[in-house]
């Protein structure tokens, strides 16, 4: 699942959006490893969600820079 987020934080451009919509767990999983890449995410819940089968998950990429990149 790693390899797959990096894969997508290669692709994605500045500011672009990512949108899943999958188990509570995954969600979780995927919400902590792109917190650590510096994505904003937010879980919601779907609309049609009876007995919490599915989450969906926002994340938009940073634009950002090192420090040391800022600097100079």
């Amino acid at each position: 699942m790693k390899y797959v987020l990096l894969e997508m934080d290669r692709i994605l451009r500045p500011t672009g959006y990512v949108i899943m919509r999958e188990s509570p767990h995954f969600v979780n999983s995927v919400y902590n490893l792109a917190s650590g890449m510096r994505w904003n995410c937010h879980k919601r819940d779907t609309k049609d969600a009876k007995n919490d089968e599915e989450k969906l998950l926002i994340c938009q990429k940073k634009d950002w820079r090192s420090s040391k990149a800022a600097s100079e």
